[in-house]
Formats: structure tokens, sequence, C-alpha cells
């Protein structure tokens, strides 16, 4: 139960800063995609199924704080998500290059996607464009803040899975 409080109020913030705040730095060209990081932050450090319905309530709450379609952002939250908690226990997160390359790949999955269903399909074929002014430069941003919140992510995963077990042993 704590967890899910926890989970629910970073979610929040993560939100809230994403939208507000991060938007609106001046000569910033692109902001970090705060929610994408930490559902591939729950979907490394907790399984699949965690990395879902952190990408599914992030998804939800941005299309409706930003007014687009409902469902569209949550779809690829819900398989980055999944994909990143298929390597639960596989892959090791103790080493940086880990998060490094899942934010990589999962920025560069979720730009294809948006690239694919809002612009491909209406014909707007100038992906070089898009690529450079857009995708490249969140890319970036993106990776260069996961660093930082993934280590942040970890180590409060760590104290709420050790409090997790102390009071398991209480219980008992």
């Amino acid at each position: 139960m704590k967890r899910i409080i926890i989970q629910g109020l970073l979610m929040g913030l993560l939100v809230l800063l994403q939208v507000s705040v991060l938007n609106r730095i001046p000569y910033l060209n692109a902001s970090p995609n705060l929610i994408l990081i930490y559902t591939f932050s729950a979907g490394l450090l907790r399984g699949s199924v965690n990395g879902m319905l952190t990408g599914f309530f992030g998804g939800l709450i941005m299309d409706v704080i930003l007014g687009q379609y409902v469902g569209f952002s949550s779809l690829i939250y819900i398989v980055l998500g999944f994909l990143t908690g298929l390597t639960y226990q596989r892959l090791t997160t103790d080493v940086p290059l880990i998060p490094i390359l899942m934010a990589f790949f999962c920025e560069l999955f979720y730009h294809m996607y948006i690239y694919i269903f809002r612009f491909l399909v209406r014909n707007r074929m100038n992906f070089g464009y898009y690529f450079m002014n857009i995708i490249f430069p969140e890319v970036v941003i993106t990776v260069v803040v996961s660093i930082i919140l993934f280590g942040l992510f970890y180590y409060g995963n760590n104290l709420l899975e050790e409090s997790e077990k102390r009071s398991a042993l209480k219980f008992v």
C-alpha cells in the first residue's frame, strides 16, 4: 500500500513537472520525457506488470491533461513498460549503461510511434526535419536526465523493498 501511494504521488509530481515546468524553460528546444523515464525504470526495477501499470496511468494522465486522444500515449507507454519489464532480473541495473541504453531505445521507439501515427499517416514525410529538430534533441536530453532520475528511482526502490521486508518480518 505504501508503494502504491508513493508511486502515485511521484507520478503526479513527474506529470506536473513535465507539463508545466520543463516545457517553459527558455533556450531549451526539447524537454525530457519524465513519464517515459519513470515507465522504463518501473519496468527495469519491478517487472512487466509494474511497468505496464505505470505506463498506463502515466499515459492516461498525460492524454487527459494535454487534451489529446485518450489512450494514444498510454498505449505506447504500456508497450514500453512491458518490453523493459521483460529484462527484469535478466539484466543487472547496477551497471549504468543498461538504463542509458533503455532510455535511448525507449525514447527512439516512442518518437517513431509518434511519427508514424501522427505524421506519416497524414502523408507528412519529412523525416529528416523531424529527426534533426525533434527526435535527436529529445533523445539526448532524456538520456541525460534519465541518468540522474534512474539513480534516484533505484535508490528509492531499494529503500521501499527494505521497508517491505522489515514489515513482512514483523507481520510473521
